[in-house]
């Protein structure tokens, strides 16, 4: 893996004494026109937001278009291991040295700029688009950073948006209220456009339908609970499908993605090809059976809630130990009352990232212990008949899984 130089020139921007940006997509815009404006060029574009099961109904559709042998980018956030994960072709991840050649073109532009600066995330959609342009992409699939109205994504002429489970998460940027966050992740619903989202909650969906009437868009709502479990995948309308991921909020993702596949006329052996072979990092990941351990990238009180419920269902007879670190700027307090709800012991922890909250952090929470590293967490998670949870954070994930690999060396 190479050292990106975006990671420390860009993170000094956007810590400037004077700030110079603000989220104006016009800006970004013509940003992006400095390179010809590679976003018009980068093939038929499906764009996903919501709070939680962005990156996984990125990854079924983006399967299933592979399977139907279209060229197929597809752009998620935030990354495990490499940055390069973030961006990919068919499935494989970008080169170290094409990083290195758009990188430079990247930030070439950026810092001449003497009045205002582009941060970090919009230099990788930046990069992102103009890899996909220079390979000539069939279909880009393209998750949203955060929010949607927005974000950097935003400023694609998709022709499919598709909206996931909404959910209160980033309420400092986006809204207090749901109405308020169905609104910026409806964002991404364009004109004359096609949507497709989950039957959730009443006040989301009248949210989601006011925009879509407005913007002449075709709204479709899929009930993704109409399936039926079996062993090594579900049937739906009547069709079984392979699939390895036997949780409920993954099984309602594969479906909804195969709607988004029905509308677009691809074949139902490609579709089913596509949900058998998707394979995802850090959802509900078993990465050790002997200790029982599972890694689990869930940050916000819905999807910790959800993960939690997941596994009590599938292992009832199981203690489940956690152990957690979590952004300073999530509402980690109610993630942690329901760590509290679900889980026999809960450990806390954290990791040398400028964003995670720290040891100190949580001094005043009863009824959890507190470590300074997770391998000392990890420790004292080992039990009989118990598994062990790496969750809070996709930040945790390849630590916890380095931390797994070398217990007992």
């Amino acid at each position: 893996m190479i050292e990106p130089k975006l990671f420390k020139n860009l993170y000094n921007l956007e810590h400037k004494p004077v700030k110079t940006y603000n989220f104006d997509l016009k800006n970004f815009k013509d940003f992006l026109k400095e390179f010809s404006s590679p976003q018009k060029d980068i093939g038929k574009i499906i764009h996903v937001a919501g709070t939680n099961g962005k990156g996984s109904v990125v990854g079924i559709i983006s399967s299933i278009l592979k399977e139907s042998s279209f060229k197929v980018g597809t752009y998620t956030s935030p990354h495990i291991k490499s940055i390069n994960e973030r961006i990919k072709i068919n499935g494989r991840d970008i080169s170290d040295r094409d990083f290195e050649k758009y990188e430079k073109m990247v930030y070439d532009k950026i810092k001449i700029r003497k009045k205002d600066y582009r941060t970090f995330f919009e230099a990788i959609t930046t990069l992102a688009f103009l890899y996909f342009r220079e390979k000539k992409v069939d279909y880009s699939v393209i998750e949203v950073g955060l929010g949607g109205r927005l974000d950097s994504t935003n400023v694609v002429e998709n022709s499919i948006s598709v909206i996931t489970k909404i959910d209160f998460d980033h309420m400092h940027l986006l809204g207090n209220t749901l109405e308020e966050i169905s609104y910026e992740k409806g964002g991404i619903i364009k004109e004359n456009g096609i949507v497709f989202t989950f039957k959730q909650e009443k006040k989301v969906l009248n949210v989601l339908k006011s925009i879509a009437k407005k913007r002449k868009s075709k709204i479709f709502v899929i009930d993704c609970s109409k399936y039926k479990k079996r062993k090594g995948g579900f049937i739906y309308k009547n069709v079984f499908y392979k699939f390895k991921y036997p949780y409920s909020y993954q099984i309602e993702n594969a479906i909804l993605s195969i709607e988004v596949s029905n509308f677009l006329g691809l074949k139902q052996m490609d579709i089913k090809k596509g949900i058998e072979n998707f394979n995802i990092e850090g959802r509900l990941e078993i990465v050790s059976k002997n200790p029982f351990v599972i890694v689990d990238g869930s940050h916000n009180p819905a999807a910790v809630e959800r993960s939690l419920k997941e596994l009590k269902n599938l292992y009832p007879t199981k203690k489940i130990n956690t152990i957690s670190i979590f952004m300073s700027d999530k509402d980690y307090s109610k993630s942690i009352d329901i760590l509290k709800k679900y889980a026999s012991k809960v450990f806390l922890t954290q990791i040398n990232f400028f964003r995670c909250a720290k040891v100190k952090d949580y001094e005043n929470i009863e009824g959890v212990k507190v470590f300074k590293r997770p391998k000392e967490a990890f420790k004292k998670a080992i039990e009989r008949n118990s598994i062990i949870l790496f969750i809070g954070s996709f930040y945790l994930i390849e630590k916890a899984k380095k931390i797994v690999k070398n217990y007992g060396k």
